[in-house]
């Protein structure tokens, strides 16, 4: 039976890779059809690209290695580099207005420089701004852009006495913190300076050997290399620090998630089965027996409660493997009022965003909590987690229906003051809501944004 199913598989694996043959022929012959119908110098010219993209991404795929890796990093190195090319272009529009010194050629030609500077800088900032995607292929065009201005401000401006050559250093300073290929930061380097050198040596009166102009340009050259070897050496540094501390962080939810998972396996097996037995002896016990019954109720209590809190780390084991909130918060509240007898639902608003470990984490340890006070004080007989994800932040508020809180509840104990920490290291605020006439207490949790 083995055999025959073995061989069934060998045939479809044999069937799958015929087709995929004959489409990869068929594809070929499509292609070897529409090339014959072209000039002999089209093919050449469309072969050639193909083989550059080709080569392109190879290197891409291979030789590329970049210092930014979140999203949420890359985007605040965007948002840093647009607010220098503000900068760059202010001053710049300065020293084109203030005492104007130039040809007519020249005054047009910065003009329209300046033109598109502002107008892709300007829309990369829009992106930015109303937070669509913004990729490293936005930043690695800009940084080509900037290289391409000065290049031309540099020729226009009349070569090698032009002062233009400085922004060569913040661009490259730019590129060697986006790239941490050091290969490749001195590739972008030396085929800047041989622009440079080629444009001092030929536009205008090229180099003044009596004065010594070759020194001036071999310094230039030098001081570019050394800038960026060291923001290079510098970015990698900071990388690698990156890396390991996410290593570190990799393996402490490693060990989180197997604590957990051994807390379910030993720890709460054992006080469940300890509270079955509890239950049994309740049931078993003389009912005539008061004190017998009351303390035998009392240590199921207790039992209950050590049940509840052995929740806390193996749910938020769950958070650990990267599961959504609401997802998580609806198996705790089920958990819950298997425990407890207590009924609990999720009532959930919107759509949950891309949220950060820290902050799932943190909001479900606000949740366990409230429902913790709901289950001990409160004497609650329903509790409801409500969750709304709005567009300009994210709002949990759990209820219950129970005796409400005590005017001085933030006095006893930790729990509401671990509660309020926990929300202002997210950047948010804790509103608790309670009626001393048995009104049941409400707590919320408002967050504006994901600090993440």
């Amino acid at each position: 039976m083995v055999s025959l199913v073995s061989r069934s598989e060998a045939l479809v694996k044999m069937r799958v890779v015929a087709v995929v043959s004959s489409l990869d022929i068929l594809q070929a012959r499509t292609y070897h059809h529409n090339m014959s119908s072209l000039s002999s110098r089209g093919q050449h010219r469309i072969r050639g690209w193909s083989w550059l993209v080709a080569a392109t991404e190879d290197f891409a795929a291979r030789r590329l290695s970049f210092n930014v890796s979140n999203p949420d990093e890359l985007r605040y190195l965007v948002t840093i580099s647009v607010r220098v090319r503000w900068f760059v272009f202010g001053a710049c529009l300065v020293m084109l207005v203030y005492r104007p010194n130039f040809t007519n050629l020249q005054y047009v030609s910065y003009v329209l420089f300046l033109t598109l500077l502002a107008g892709l800088n300007g829309y990369l900032h829009y992106r930015v701004r109303s937070g669509r995607t913004v990729t490293w292929h936005w930043l690695l065009a800009l940084i080509v852009v900037d290289w391409a201005l000065i290049t031309g401000g540099t020729v226009v401006g009349g070569g090698f006495q032009y002062i233009f050559f400085l922004f060569y250093y913040p661009a490259l300073a730019g590129f060697a913190v986006l790239f941490s290929s050091f290969t490749l930061s001195m590739a972008w380097t030396t085929l800047t300076a041989v622009i440079h050198a080629t444009v001092s040596l030929t536009v205008g009166a090229g180099l003044d050997l009596a004065a010594r102009d070759e020194k001036e340009l071999y310094l230039r050259i030098a001081v570019l290399y050394a800038l960026v070897t060291f923001v290079n050496l510098v970015a990698r540094f900071e990388r690698i620090r990156k890396q390991e501390a996410v290593q570190r962080e990799r393996e402490l939810q490693l060990e989180r998630i197997e604590l957990s998972q051994t807390i379910h396996d030993t720890t709460a097996q054992s006080a469940y089965l300890i509270g079955l037995g509890i239950e049994t002896a309740i049931e078993l016990a003389d009912k005539s027996n008061r004190e017998l019954v009351g303390k035998l109720e009392a240590t199921s209590a207790l039992s209950k409660s050590a049940m509840w809190e052995l929740r806390h780390p193996i749910d938020i084991g769950l958070i650990f493997e990267g599961r959504a909130l609401s997802g998580v918060l609806q198996a705790h509240a089920a958990t819950f009022t298997t425990i407890t007898s207590v009924p609990a639902a999720v009532v959930q608003s919107g759509t949950e965003p891309s949220l950060s470990l820290l902050t799932r984490r943190r909001l479900f340890s606000i949740a366990h909590n409230a429902l913790t006070n709901a289950f001990r004080h409160a004497c609650a007989r329903q509790v409801t987690i409500e969750l709304d994800f709005q567009a300009s932040g994210v709002r949990m508020s759990v209820v219950d229906d129970g005796i409400g809180l005590p005017a001085d509840y933030a006095e006893r104990g930790r729990g509401f003051q671990n509660m309020r920490a926990e929300a202002e290291r997210m950047g948010g605020r804790l509103d608790v809501e309670s009626s001393r006439s048995g009104g049941g207490t409400t707590v919320t949790c408002v967050l504006a944004h994901d600090p993440a």
